[in-house]
């Protein structure tokens, strides 16, 4: 006679805490060099642009913020910044660049962080894990 194998999942509430803090630093690990080894300076906004990519293009361009920094050694950099933010002209941000290749750099913020594209795998494995949570937790 076969006997029958227990196959449910018990999710401690340290595990589930410990895998949501996981998912929800992916952000940030996807820039992990540059944000520990990065130098960090002020930028200024000094126009915005449309820009049509690669991606989804068929809603239309997306709006850029062009932001423009100086290096330490006095090189000049203008980049894009997060998609669809909505910063003034002449705003004042924090911005992390690579010494080394000034063109690798970013807006230092939460929300450049976490609305840009590398932030969507993340989102989707943050509903699926709540997905695996609540169905499997155990219901008093």
């Amino acid at each position: 006679m076969k006997t029958q194998v227990d196959i449910s999942h018990h999710v401690t509430p340290k595990l589930f805490w410990f895998v949501t803090l996981m998912i929800i630093l992916l952000p940030v690990t996807t820039q992990y060099r540059l944000l520990l080894f990065g130098n960090y300076t002020t930028g200024v906004v000094v126009g915005e642009e449309y820009v049509r990519t690669l991606g989804i293009s068929a809603l239309g361009p997306e709006k850029y913020s062009v932001i423009q920094f100086s290096t330490a050694d006095g090189k000049v950099v203008e980049f894009y910044g997060p998609e669809n933010f909505d910063y003034q002209v002449g705003s004042i941000l924090r911005v992390v660049y690579n010494p080394a290749k000034p063109t690798e750099c970013m807006v230092f913020s939460l929300g450049a962080l976490y609305t840009g594209r590398n932030a969507i795998i993340p989102g989707i494995l943050f509903l699926l894990w709540m997905a695996f949570y609540l169905a499997f937790r155990n219901k008093k």
